[in-house]
C-alpha cells in the first residue's frame, strides 16, 4: 500500500508506508512536504459485506416485511439489469452485485420513494 499526499502546488504524490510522519521534498517543484500519518483503518470489500450483511433479494425483505409496493406477480420475474464490472445479470434491486461484490447504484436509488 501507499499514502497519497498532495503538495502546496496540487502534484499528487503516492509515497510508502514507511514514510508517514517523516516530511520530504516534492519530485516535480521540490516545495517541502509533510506525509501524514494514516488516521484510520480502510476497509476492504469482505470487511464491508460483513458489516451490511448477506445478499438478500429485494422480494424477500418486501414480503417479510408486508410491503406490497416491491411485490411482484407470482409468475413475472423481477426486474433485472447487468453488472457494470462483471455483466452477470442481477435483480434490478440490488446495490451490490452478488457475483463480484461491486457496488452498482444509479442517481434513480437515491431519490425519494
Amino acid at each position: 500500500m501507499s499514502i497519497q499526499v498532495v503538495c502546496p502546488n496540487g502534484h499528487s504524490l503516492h509515497v510508502k508506508d514507511e514514510s508517514a510522519g517523516k516530511s520530504g521534498l516534492c519530485p516535480v517543484c521540490k516545495a517541502r512536504i509533510q506525509v501524514p500519518r494514516p488516521t484510520h483503518e480502510v476497509l476492504d470489500e469482505d470487511a464491508i459485506l460483513a458489516i451490511i450483511g448477506p445478499y438478500e433479494p429485494e422480494t424477500a425483505k418486501s414480503s417479510r416485511s408486508g410491503d406490497a409496493a416491491h411485490s411482484w406477480h407470482a409468475s413475472a420475474a423481477p426486474p433485472k439489469k447487468s453488472c457494470s464490472k462483471c455483466n452477470r445479470e442481477i435483480d434490478a434491486e440490488t446495490h451490490i452485485c452478488p457475483f463480484c461484490h461491486t457496488y452498482i447504484a444509479g442517481l434513480r436509488d437515491f431519490g425519494s420513494s
